[in-house]
């Protein structure tokens, strides 16, 4: 949809935000690309006013708003809910969960109504364009659908490259705000992740398209793939420090770009590598994560997680004991790329949690099934490789529990007869 062009106003963001009225939908970016001067601003005008619907997703910054007074007066959508960072406060925030896959989410905002988007963008350059800097998936649209777009100027967002560029006749209200972008540093690779990860990287060939998720796990393959030299590879999806670090070492494609990235978020450093980088392009999620995409590229590794993994194969990411805690994020969507010929979806996780609870079950904690058990056809965990395609039932209820915790083994491996 493309709006009329016009000359946006400056203002503070108490200013910007006084617009918002009772019963508007506002739509702000997620992760490192949160506008917290103007989210700040939405949470005060939120207290005069009765009720408002907020759309985002993860948020980096906190769910304070949804912990104090103010928070009975917003109503939260998310597609990430807030346990996927504040578990152990979950039960404190009220939201409502979106369950989308990453593709879903971009056809989400692009066919929602919008009352107000809050976005963050760079400095315009000398021909009035900004930068969405550290994301495509989420701001884009929320520009493109909203009837009030309001736009937080900050010098620190990179000028990144792709479908990253928005004109300031695109935005009504224009507000100066200079702030530290937030990090989302590389968390310490454990033993048993890098156990993990090693495994995972003797699965990704030269030449992959590869997506890699946030952790150990992802952290400690990566790692892995650069002591292995391997060659020729592309990258889509998230862009985090484990991919900069691949790209630095000389695992790329030669060419640029050599990701389509659709959300970046990591450190500092980060951020500023990717300013100006021709290495990389912003794309949505309509361009990564959709089957005709995967049919493009054909040879698409996406390396995911779960909370745990049936001994049918079927994977809960998302509910602990019934309750919604995590996201499905583009678990769904890799599952289908990995059905192309050429590609694969690999599922790695412990094989116990951190209080020694199985992640390899005979029955899945709660009603929630993620992912069917059809599309699970490679799960790795320190113990080994169970490769589940052309399997029976049987089959693979025996492969899973072999790459169980020796602790769980003699009891699924007992579930396991069950199915002959």
């Amino acid at each position: 949809m493309n709006k009329p062009a016009k000359s946006p106003k400056w203002m503070t963001a108490e200013e910007a935000v006084a617009a918002i009225d009772d019963g508007m939908q506002i739509g702000f970016p997620h992760l490192s690309a949160e506008p917290r001067a103007l989210t700040s601003a939405l949470w005060q005008r939120a207290e005069a006013l009765n009720e408002i619907t907020v759309v985002s997703g993860m948020l980096l910054s906190g769910y304070k708003f949804l912990m104090g007074p103010v928070a009975s007066k917003i109503r939260f959508k998310t597609w990430f809910m807030p346990g996927t960072l504040l578990r152990k406060t979950t039960g404190d925030v009220k939201a409502e969960y979106l369950p989308l896959t990453y593709a879903q989410i971009a056809r989400y905002l692009n066919e929602v109504p919008m009352d107000v988007a809050l976005v963050q963008v760079s400095p315009a350059d000398e021909n009035g364009y900004h930068s969405l800097g550290l994301t495509c998936t989420t701001s884009k649209p929320m520009i493109e659908r909203a009837k009030l777009v309001i736009a937080q100027v900050n010098p620190n967002v990179p000028r990144t490259l792709g479908d990253s560029l928005v004109h300031s006749s695109q935005f009504d209200i224009l507000v100066d705000a200079p702030e530290e972008l937030l990090e989302y540093p590389s968390r310490d690779i454990e033993e048993i992740d890098d156990v993990i990860g090693c495994q995972v990287a003797e699965l990704i060939p030269d030449g992959a398209t590869l997506s890699f998720g946030v952790g150990g796990i992802p952290a400690s393959a990566a790692r892995a793939l650069i002591k292995a030299g391997r060659k020729d590879l592309h990258f889509i999806n998230t862009f985090t420090d484990p991919v900069m670090e691949l790209i630095e070492a000389g695992c790329a494609c030669e060419e640029n770009p050599k990701g389509h990235i659709g959300d970046i978020f990591g450190t500092k450093a980060l951020y500023e590598w990717v300013a100006d980088n021709p290495a990389i392009e912003l794309a949505d999620a309509l361009t990564t994560h959709t089957p005709e995409a995967f049919v493009k590229r054909k040879t698409v590794y996406s390396v995911n997680s779960a909370l745990e993994v049936d001994l049918l194969g079927q994977v809960n990411a998302e509910t602990i004991g019934n309750k919604q805690s995590g996201a499905m994020g583009g678990l769904v969507d890799f599952a289908v790329g990995g059905q192309v010929e050429g590609g694969q979806f690999i599922l790695g996780l412990r094989s116990q949690t951190n209080s020694g609870k199985p992640r390899i079950v005979a029955k899945l904690d709660g009603d929630i099934v993620s992912l069917s058990r059809t599309f699970v056809e490679t799960v790795v965990t320190e113990y080994g490789i169970a490769h589940l395609r052309n399997k029976s039932v049987y089959e693979r209820a025996i492969a899973l529990a072999a790459i169980a915790h020796p602790d769980d083994r003699a009891a699924l491996l007992e579930v396991a007869e069950s199915l002959r």
